[in-house]
């Protein structure tokens, strides 16, 4: 029995630290630690399905199945769940007119999930509904990257 207790252990040790060392390997670990709760949370549910998921191999199809469930979630509740990108953190004011913009534009009460990622340099990105709405700095940059590259080539 103690040996069993042992082994177990040493499993979760070892589930733990590869987990937080890929996770910082992507400086994911605030982020990855908040998705693992959530799933240990929801394993009842999840469980099951999950196990046929990777089963069948289809665990590519994840991100997917994540989208639709989400759509599916909207479409029966009145808020609207919008993640919201910015190269830095919103302060209140800004917040309060990207909230009142969003409840305009989806034309429902909004949630709205704030994420940091200074890689977009500026600017903003939506993700809503399965929708994404990309009016970042990186993006517009690439953007004319590419029409210059095109036009150079002509």
């Amino acid at each position: 029995m103690a040996t069993s207790n042992r082994m177990e252990k040493d499993k979760v040790e070892t589930y733990a630290r590869t987990l937080l060392e890929a996770a910082r390997a992507e400086g994911r670990e605030k982020r990855d630690l908040r998705a693992l709760d959530g799933l240990a949370d929801a394993l009842g549910e999840l469980s099951d399905t999950l196990k046929v998921i990777l089963e069948r191999g289809d665990e590519q199809l994840l991100p997917d199945i994540a989208q639709r469930y989400s759509a599916l979630f909207h479409a029966e509740v009145d808020v609207v769940a919008v993640d919201v990108t910015t190269a830095i953190p919103l302060d209140d004011d800004l917040r309060e007119e990207v909230e009142e913009f969003l409840t305009v534009e989806y034309d429902k009460p909004v949630f709205v999930v704030e994420h940091v990622d200074p890689s977009i340099i500026g600017g903003i990105i939506f993700n809503a509904r399965g929708e994404r709405r990309d009016a970042s700095v990186r993006t517009q940059l690439e953007n004319a990257r590419r029409v210059l590259k095109a036009k150079g080539g002509e």
